[in-house]
């Protein structure tokens, strides 16, 4: 109980540090609300077959086949606005996946998503990594004999999560053989103090509000409020009894970690309010950029979350009541409605799409090598 109360407050100073960093760097930037375009990519993104999170076959620049995911939606603006590939290879860090060894300790459910995902397995060594712009490894996938024949691809690795043990030395040092690491975050974090231009801010949902429309998904809003899966009992036990005194809130759905994918994806879309008020422990925040890419809008505690900075201002709340109270409020007031959800996608499209891309951009400019990336811009 103490360790977690430890952790909450810690969480606490994060976002206060987060919110204050992104105050500041708003109002000293004030072009950033022009639209920023940018050139589509090509891009190849590999992980071994026994990696069981996110797509569970190879994708040739097929944005619908992101609708076949495994358990997390993952980087869809990859897919959705740029020309990518993703291969799941059949070894790892040149060695050949042991099936054996991949299979023991998991139960009948992954055993069956492994078996898949090792047919679909590719010899990643035939490979002409120099046609990409971007090549990015899940960890250690690609291995230093593959980096050392291609010249012109710039070379990045992501980790699982930011629990990795050598997550943190990768945010201050360049990765051993890689030109830099995806850090998972939406950037502002303390991690930022001793952030080195390598490291780039690029969440594992990577993406912007343009998804739903890329992936021909309906989102006509019959849903009135989502509840983050991860909340705890006391607001899912609550939430039903009090959204009776609402007369404006008519459908509530609480989410269900064994819906697959393309379901989670379609309760997601036809969504108005994501509702995450209190969970047990802290989390990372993927649900919340997930539910933003799907054109929910946010109502919810940020300090329960390391990447809550979608959470707008008017928004944060630690109180279910207030929370029901705003979405009551917002359905009788569309045009307050739609001012903050343009208001969220500024944010979710800079945070979570523009600024990433230019970090790697302005980052490419400063490799001293003949970069395929350079010649686009």
């Amino acid at each position: 109980m103490l360790k977690n109360k430890i952790k909450f407050f810690l969480l606490w100073l994060w976002n206060r540090y987060i919110f204050i960093n992104m105050k500041f760097f708003f109002i000293l930037n004030k072009n950033l609300y022009k639209k920023i375009y940018i050139k589509k990519l090509k891009i190849i993104f590999i992980k071994p077959y026994n990696y069981l999170d996110i797509y569970n076959k190879c994708i040739n620049n097929n944005i619908l086949d992101v609708m076949d995911s495994n358990y997390r939606m993952g980087p869809v603006g990859l897919f959705t606005n740029h020309n990518t590939d993703f291969v799941i290879s059949n070894s790892y860090d040149g060695l050949e996946i042991d099936f054996n060894i991949s299979k023991q300790k998991i139960d009948k459910k992954r055993l069956k998503v492994l078996k898949k995902q090792k047919s679909n397995g590719k010899n990643i060594e035939k490979i002409n990594f120099d046609k990409y712009d971007i090549a990015i490894s899940f960890e250690n996938t690609i291995s230093q004999k593959i980096i050392s024949k291609f010249n012109k691809v710039l070379w990045f690795k992501i980790l699982e999560d930011h629990n990795n043990k050598s997550y943190k030395k990768n945010v201050v040092f360049k990765p051993v053989l890689f030109d830099g690491l995806l850090n998972q975050t939406l950037g502002f974090t303390p991690y930022g103090l001793f952030r080195r231009s390598h490291s780039i801010d690029f969440s594992y949902t990577f993406g912007n509000s343009t998804f739903l429309k890329k992936v021909q998904e309906n989102n006509i809003k019959k849903i009135d409020i989502i509840l983050e899966v991860n909340q705890s009992n006391h607001i899912k036990k609550s939430i039903v009894e009090l959204k009776k005194k609402y007369q404006n809130i008519k459908k509530i759905h609480l989410l269900d970690e064994n819906l697959s994918h393309k379901k989670y994806i379609s309760k997601l879309s036809k969504a108005k309010y994501f509702f995450a008020i209190s969970s047990n422990t802290p989390r990372w925040g993927n649900s919340l950029i997930e539910a933003a890419i799907c054109q929910n809008l946010l109502i919810g505690n940020r300090n329960n979350f390391w990447n809550s900075q979608l959470i707008i201002n008017e928004l944060h709340c630690t109180d279910l009541r207030k929370a029901l109270f705003l979405a009551d409020t917002l359905n009788r007031d569309k045009k307050l409605y739609k001012r903050y959800l343009i208001k969220q996608n500024f944010f979710l499209n800079y945070l979570n799409y523009e600024r990433p891309l230019k970090q790697i951009l302005d980052y490419s400019i400063n490799c001293n090598r003949d970069l395929n990336i350079n010649k686009k811009f």
